[in-house]
């Protein structure tokens, strides 16, 4: 098997993983906090688990040796991760992946401002566009409902992008770590304020499946893929959890998109698609250039 077949294999199966996160979210019949304590516990017990087993006595090293870098990817992970449970919990699932997809768009203006990669007008462009989208979903709900999810949303996107930022920014090392110190800081925060009692056998069955299974395989998968096939390729990918999520929410609990939602979203997945597209073929024509050469 080749390294691009394999960065697809990884990616594609660690996004379809992720999508049913949602869903199962929505499901849990719980207060709010107690979702996101319970979805971040569980995932920071499996995580560690697997950690601690492929790196034995060298994980309390690995976690130093990750310095501010680690800590501060850990810090806005958790807040990308609560703040998508009351994306979920507050506006439609469809409004919530639509708006977490424009991740890419922020972590380029970010990227752009703490590490002077340039903005070119394909970026520009697609930055443009997916604004416009996200103006239509979010104009099309209420301040006490659809709104303040949203919002969320929006955190979810911004917290996530400036997470990647700076895991670009320390490319040299795996941030499985950080994301597992991501979790535990999202669970012991919300601890406090969780009632982590108030939740029945089905819910926690739910946040089991989600904490044991689906979260831990997706990002240990999403954090291998990249380093076989480009960050252009890998975007393109992720556009699959926004376009199953909301079928697969439309399917399993009856919640049929709003025309905002739907406008908004096919304009924000036309943009991304188009320009993850245009990336993949210029990266490929400058590999054809370079084996010629």
């Amino acid at each position: 098997m080749n390294e691009h077949l394999k960065g697809f294999l990884l990616t594609s199966l660690g996004v379809l993983a992720i999508v049913p996160d949602s869903i199962l979210i929505r499901l849990i019949d719980a207060p709010d906090l107690a979702v996101v304590f319970w979805r971040a516990a569980f995932t920071t017990l499996t995580l560690f688990i697997g950690l601690a087993i492929y790196y034995r006595g060298r994980l309390p090293a690995r976690l130093r040796s990750m310095g501010w870098r680690g800590l501060a990817y850990g810090i806005l992970s958790s807040g990308g991760i609560s703040c998508f449970v009351l994306a979920v919990q507050y506006t439609t699932i469809a409004s919530a992946v639509m708006i977490v997809a424009t991740t890419p768009i922020f972590a380029a203006l970010i990227s752009r401002i703490f590490l002077g990669e340039p903005l070119t007008p394909r970026k520009l462009g697609t930055i443009a566009v997916c604004v416009g989208g996200v103006a239509i979903i979010t104009g099309g709900g209420d301040f006490t409902g659809d709104m303040l999810g949203e919002l969320f949303a929006l955190c979810t996107a911004i917290a996530l992008a400036s997470a990647l930022t700076i895991a670009r920014a320390a490319r040299h090392m795996s941030m499985v770590p950080s994301a597992a110190l991501g979790y535990l800081i999202a669970s012991l925060i919300t601890l406090p304020f969780a009632a982590p009692g108030e939740m029945d056998a089905t819910d926690f069955g739910y946040a089991l499946l989600l904490g044991c299974v689906f979260i831990p395989f997706g990002v240990s998968l999403l954090t291998l893929g990249p380093r076989y096939i480009s960050s252009a390729e890998v975007s393109l990918l992720l556009l699959l959890e926004a376009t199953l999520a909301p079928i697969l929410a439309w399917y399993v609990l009856d919640e049929v998109p709003g025309q905002s939602t739907l406008v908004g979203g096919a304009i924000i997945l036309t943009a991304l698609l188009a320009s993850n597209l245009w990336a993949v073929a210029k990266s490929q024509r400058n590999g054809r250039k370079t084996a010629r050469a």
